[in-house]
């Protein structure tokens, strides 16, 4: 199993080749106001689709190094680069300036990508994952309409919700530094949009050293975000198969830590939900059994999702794997939205995704997420508020909805 052990630990980034090491550009005057407490820029770098890239190093929060599997690891050669390594360190990220952000005068947006991905790919290049990188993303959109864009790319590509909204923490420090804002709009994909709202919600890890909420945001959009979870590798034993090809090495959490492979037992639990290499996937955990139940004719159903020996495979079962995720949600539903960020949330209703085999069908869905979590309200809504939170329904499956022509205008009409 891979690990970022060593990637992790202090001092790591001293072994970095200088190669990757660029000096900045110089920069305004009120780019020169950084805070200081712990926050060091590791190096600076051109970027083909961003003005430049800063890899930041935070050594005051109590970071504790995440494992990965190698298939977990960054693929882009861009963002590599841009870390020094395709594991970084754990205490690392990425922040990304758009390339109108010193001459547009408009809203500072924040862009937050999902899980298995970068800000490269989510809001640069979005169609890639359909085979076209030529179309825009909310990037291009965004700017065009006058506003100064910036994004984050977490290191660890399934990594743990309450350390991604440090990251934010610190990212939106630095925009908001760098542009002289006093607030900024938060858009985030599928789980990026749950990392907001752990920033914003003040929801945190147990003891101190955690940035809490700054009154910093005025806006919150959400795309796709399973904001009541969501529970597809274990409604869907079948698709561990698909996990399963390339040498058990694809990008994708098991529920199954132990299968049945040609009449021999073989071990599958590193690369299972249960492991330490998916804090993220643990953590968006919801049982949906209740209302949309799971096909019985699906391979070891029952055991799947209650834990146990199947016929053909091993599981510990989906309250396992939310237990190892800290029961997370449960506990985020007493975190709301603050009162005063406005908030919309804007779920897919289109199940069928291109150039993926098998969808999430047992329910309205976006192919991924059920409707009903990615549009969920309840949990965000703070007793003060005064505004009602905007709940969208557009018909876009999980990929298409952060850069189809109809959510570019959508999504540039609600940063206002």
């Amino acid at each position: 199993m891979a690990s970022d052990t060593q990637a992790g630990q202090p001092g790591a980034l001293d072994q970095i080749p200088a190669a990757f090491t660029a000096p900045a550009a110089p920069e305004p005057a009120l780019e020169k106001a950084r805070p200081a407490a712990g926050l060091a820029l590791v190096r600076t770098m051109a970027s083909k689709y961003w003005e430049r890239i800063e890899c930041w190093q935070d050594s005051a929060r109590p970071f504790v190094a995440e494992s990965a599997l190698q298939k977990s690891r960054h693929e882009t050669p861009e963002i590599i680069s841009a870390f020094g390594s395709n594991l970084p360190p754990t205490s690392t990220f990425l922040l990304h300036y758009g390339p109108k952000w010193r001459t547009n005068t408009g809203k500072v947006v924040m862009l937050v990508h999902g899980a298995s991905d970068n800000a490269n790919r989510a809001w640069a290049t979005p169609a890639i994952l359909l085979g076209d990188a030529s179309k825009p993303g909310l990037l291009q959109a965004l700017e065009a309409a006058g506003h100064r864009v910036f994004a984050v790319t977490f290191p660890h590509k399934h990594g743990n919700l309450f350390y991604e909204a440090q990251y934010l923490a610190d990212a939106i420090e630095l925009a908001r530094q760098a542009t002289g804002a006093r607030k900024v709009t938060l858009v985030g994909h599928s789980a990026g949009g749950l990392a907001a709202r752990v920033y914003v919600s003040n929801f945190r890890l147990n003891g101190a050293g955690w940035t809490a909420y700054r009154g910093d945001v005025e806006n919150l959009v959400t795309l796709a975000a399973p904001h009541r979870g969501q529970d597809f590798a274990f409604r869907h034993p079948e698709f561990n198969y698909y996990f399963m090809k390339d040498e058990l090495a694809a990008n994708a959490p098991m529920s199954w830590d132990k299968v049945l492979v040609y009449g021999v037992w073989k071990d599958t639990f590193e690369f299972s939900i249960y492991s330490d290499n998916f804090p993220m996937q643990q953590q968006v955990l919801y049982d949906w059994t209740a209302k949309f139940p799971m096909s019985p004719a699906s391979p070891d159903s029952y055991t799947t999702l209650h834990g146990g020996q199947g016929f053909m495979s091993h599981s510990q079962g989906i309250n396992n794997a939310i237990a190892r995720g800290g029961n997370f949600l449960n506990s985020f539903k007493s975190y709301p939205v603050p009162a005063d960020i406005a908030v919309a949330v804007i779920a897919g209703t289109k199940s069928e995704i291109q150039n993926v085999p098998q969808t999430e069908k047992d329910g309205p869905s976006d192919g991924l997420v059920f409707v009903e979590s990615a549009g969920h309200t309840a949990d965000l809504t703070h007793p003060a508020r005064k505004e009602p939170i905007k709940r969208i329904l557009v018909d876009e499956n999980h990929v298409t909805i952060t850069f189809s022509p109809a959510m570019l205008k959508l999504v540039t009409q609600l940063v206002k």
